[in-house]
């Protein structure tokens, strides 16, 4: 039987093993809201009925999709619903989910996505008390989940750095506007990993994310899961550094532009990109502000979200007072992003107007307390969101022109926690 009422959730599993469907299916029937309808897209010859029939389920055998990409666009272009949510075929929704889902939905808006924190449990439901890292951003907290006590993890805030990275970006439960999902393109049917993370940053780019701070999801972990094969997590490792390249700059302005900060571009007479103020020392086309750094800008204490500095930092002579101006200038949490030709190549030293010199190691002055207490005049604290040496095409390479990159998050009182290793 086939329910023709439309129900407002719409949660999706896409699943070539269909072992835990039951434990699945058994936590949605437990819902203390009945409002959904479960879309199973079984492929790879996977073949799955439910023990408990119910007319709320939709099972497709989808075995010419390949790809969890595709799978998950094929489901999702079956649903229904207004909120659209993730739910992994060998893990568990809280007895709350989909009520508190709603009731965050409802409240907020303005949120396109909604996601929770989480506790992880064993492969035969117990409790799992594996963690991370705590130094680098991890925090950890006994929770009460359907009269179980289990360890959660408590999510990262939504920060265009924690959004970019899937090691730091919302975990499960993962819900979103279906709207807003088909604005935004949908699933990347070409992905086969990292869809996820693909996903969630051109959905940021669209509107706010609202965290939950309350277990709401129950993720299996085993054997099986796909991180713990070496060469799919070592691909996992590479792309979502690819990923973080490719999206992280409009993570930045979406944040900027939502909060109301300004974006600026230094040096902005070489190619202004859209959505920025242009800053230079000269007036010429793309330039909004003259001035000359490592001078004051004629703006507020942390008024700005976002500052680029491509092929920039090299022309100012001051290094340590330029630093220091970025920094009063962003807010907390904002991000200065910089491209900067490297000492470890001929590039810094070729063009005459370079009177300033970096490599990696240059910014760990600035990152680092014990480096920074070399240089008394420092008063800029960030941490590192991305720091890289490369080349940027063919041609940089075979001239022996590297880059280095370095992307800083500006630590002030109340920059929300981002993941990764805070050395201040």
């Amino acid at each position: 039987m086939t329910s023709t009422a439309t129900p407002r959730f719409s949660v999706f599993t896409p699943s070539h093993q269909p072992r835990f469907l039951d434990e699945c299916l058994a936590t949605l029937q437990a819902q203390t809201s009945s409002d959904w309808e479960w879309i199973v897209l079984l492929n790879n010859g996977a073949r799955w009925r439910p023990e408990r029939p119910d007319e709320r389920v939709r099972v497709e055998i989808a075995d010419d999709v390949r790809g969890v990409g595709a799978a998950k666009r094929r489901a999702c272009e079956r649903a229904r619903g207004d909120i659209l949510v993730e739910l992994d075929h060998d893990d568990l929704l809280a007895r709350t989910c989909l009520a508190e889902l709603g009731e965050a939905f409802d409240d907020h808006p303005e949120a396109v996505f909604v996601y929770s924190d989480t506790v992880r449990i064993t492969e035969d439901g117990g409790r799992e008390n594996t963690r991370f890292n705590e130094a680098h951003g991890w925090r950890y907290e006994e929770a009460r989940v359907d009269g179980r006590t289990l360890l959660q993890a408590k999510s990262l805030a939504p920060t265009p750095h924690n959004v970019a990275y899937i090691w730091y970006a919302p975990n499960h439960v993962r819900a979103f506007r279906k709207d807003a999902y088909e604005k935004a393109g949908g699933y990347d049917a070409t992905r086969e990993v990292l869809d996820d993370q693909d996903l969630m940053c051109r959905l940021f780019h669209l509107g706010d994310f609202h965290h939950l701070p309350r277990p709401l999801y129950l993720q299996r972990i085993h054997r099986g899961n796909t991180q713990c094969e070496p060469q799919i997590n070592a691909h996992i490792q590479r792309e979502t550094v690819a990923l973080y390249d490719k999206y992280i700059e409009a993570n930045a302005l979406a944040w900027t532009a939502r909060r109301g900060l300004l974006a600026l571009d230094l040096g902005a007479a070489h190619r202004k990109p859209p959505g920025y103020l242009g800053v230079d020392q000269y007036p010429g086309e793309g330039v909004d502000i003259v001035a000359t750094l490592p001078g004051p800008l004629d703006l507020p204490d942390g008024s700005v979200g976002l500052l680029r500095a491509v092929d920039f930092l090299e022309h100012v002579p001051a290094k340590v007072p330029l630093i220091n101006e970025l920094y009063r200038l962003l807010a907390p949490g904002g991000m200065l992003l910089t491209m900067t030709p490297s000492s470890d190549g001929r590039g810094a030293y070729q063009d005459p107007t370079h009177v300033a010199f970096y490599n990696e190691n240059s910014f760990w002055y600035y990152t680092d307390d014990q480096y920074r207490a070399f240089v008394p005049g420092v008063e800029a604290r960030f941490q590192s969101s991305r720091l890289v040496t490369y080349f940027p095409t063919d041609w940089h390479a075979r001239n022996d022109i590297s880059y280095v990159v370095a992307n800083l998050i500006a630590m002030k009182d109340g920059a929300e926690r981002c993941g990764g290793l805070l050395v201040v």
